[in-house]
């Protein structure tokens, strides 16, 4: 060889050894490694010692599945032996795994030259995350259109960023904020002891990960669970669940108000990298989308069916409840009683004190009421100061004990406004009874009604009953 051609040669090394691309360069007879350029040693971590031989570079980077033996293996085959008319693509795309154990997602492409394999490894993990992330976007907003439960939602999301990061576990737990606790929302791949265990978990300072990140509203990262304050408490329960690292992020509506916490478990780097918290606000950003509709869902339900102030069934709700109810009580010929209850001088309340005391004592009359109904009872509201009750299976006396039980519970019990005022107010109710058979709603509540008429013609703070007092 020439002193031009060794020169040439010596470039050439230079060039690949030092090229932006993953390069990888084996011997075709001997099979043994001649170069791993420096981008392959930075990327995959392997160095020659590590690989030696084409076969061990095979053996530790190409995983043993099914998509490998199907494409990979047949492409290269067909490559060695210049497999003619059809020829093989160019590149191809798979997985390879790294020194470290992560794998990530590359396009190869292999030129056969002068006794040599060159390999080069265009690595596409970030561009297929990218992608990956746009259709969860879109499969998850597909699945809010369409109603699918949280669960399944949430599930999709989980399930992403495991697939980017392996073996990654990833749990949603949903904030209650009256009972100041976390609720399971998804964790398919934890075991089932483990979510059962932190289902209901309190939030506080120093209450693992989730609990802690919940309480601070703010970002908690624990690298090492075995060593951690925050996990003492669990640390039997973490052991037998194999969990050695946890990242937990706030889930935060729009206005940053807490929704939640979506947790990262056993990550392949314990300390996270600004891919990671990319990762992690991702996930975050996507189970608010999906916790924020399900919540705004429920509350457009809630209003379709109940009264917004007192929480009680609405006008609508009330008639379709108690339509079943009487069709049941009909057929097996149970006696039912409708009881209307309106509350007294109830203009005079509001003129005086305010709408605002008006809408106390309405809260106050649902409260009191539901806690001195009996079992199997429904109760709504039907108009403004209107309220109308449905009671099973019941007789005369009963029912005359029911009704004069809330009237004496509300005339006792008064209210404290808010300027520590304490008000006191009456109730007038009428009653009517089914007696067994088929009634219709809207003529019980006629009868009902012309009852609670007579009680407050002849004084109010009473009970009548329909034809009779």
């Amino acid at each position: 060889m020439t002193l031009a051609e060794k020169n040439q040669v010596a470039q050439l090394e230079n060039l690949l050894k030092f090229a932006p691309m993953a390069v990888a360069v084996f011997d075709t007879a001997s099979t043994q490694t001649l170069l791993l350029n420096n981008t392959f040693q930075t990327l995959f971590g392997y160095t020659l010692t590590d690989i030696p031989d084409l076969a061990t570079w095979y053996d530790k980077s190409l995983p043993l599945s099914e998509a490998n033996e199907q494409n990979v293996e047949p492409w290269l085959t067909r490559i060695e032996e210049g497999a003619l008319p059809n020829l093989p693509p160019s590149s191809i795309e798979t997985s390879l795994g790294s020194k470290d154990g992560s794998v990530r997602q590359v396009c190869i492409s292999l030129t056969l030259f002068e006794g040599k394999k060159f390999f080069y490894v265009n690595d596409i993990t970030d561009h297929l995350i990218i992608e990956q992330r746009l259709q969860v976007r879109s499969d998850m907003l597909e699945m809010v259109a369409k109603s699918s439960s949280l669960k399944d939602v949430l599930t999709v999301i989980v399930q992403q960023v495991q697939r980017e990061s392996p073996p990654s576990l990833c749990s949603v737990l949903l904030f209650d904020k009256q009972e100041q606790r976390l609720l399971l929302g998804a964790a398919p791949n934890l075991p089932g002891f483990y979510n059962q265990a932190i289902h209901g978990i309190h939030v506080g300072p120093n209450i693992g990960s989730c609990g802690a990140a919940a309480y601070h509203n703010q970002r908690v990262i624990v690298e090492d669970i075995d060593t951690h304050t925050n996990w003492q408490a669990f640390t039997e329960l973490t052991q037998k669940a194999g969990l050695t690292s946890c990242w937990s992020d706030p889930i935060r509506d729009a206005d940053g108000t807490l929704l939640g916490t979506f947790a990262i478990y056993n990550s392949p780097s314990p300390t996270p990298t600004q891919k990671d918290i990319e990762q992690i606000q991702f996930a975050s950003n996507l189970a608010s989308i999906a916790i924020e509709n399900h919540n705004a869902h429920q509350e457009l339900e809630r209003r379709a069916y109940f009264d917004y102030l007192t929480g009680l069934a609405n006008r609508r709700s009330f008639f379709e409840l108690s339509s079943n109810l009487l069709k049941q009580a009909s057929a097996l010929k149970e006696n039912c009683a409708l009881l209307m209850m309106d509350v007294d001088h109830f203009k005079k309340i509001n003129d005086i004190h305010g709408h605002d005391l008006g809408d106390l004592v309405l809260k106050h009359l649902a409260k009191n009421s539901l806690a001195n109904l009996p079992e199997g009872a429904i109760m709504g509201r039907i108009g403004g100061e209107e309220f109308a009750i449905l009671l099973p299976d019941t007789d005369r006396v009963s029912t005359l004990e029911v009704a004069e039980s809330l009237r004496e519970s509300l005339s006792a019990e008064g209210l404290t406004s808010h300027d520590k005022q304490t008000i006191y107010y009456t109730v007038s109710l009428g009653i009517t009874f089914s007696f067994g058979l088929h009634c219709y709603t809207d003529e019980l509540l006629r009868e009902a009604d012309t009852a609670l008429y007579k009680a407050k013609q002849t004084g109010r703070n009473r009970v009548c009953m329909f034809n009779g007092c």
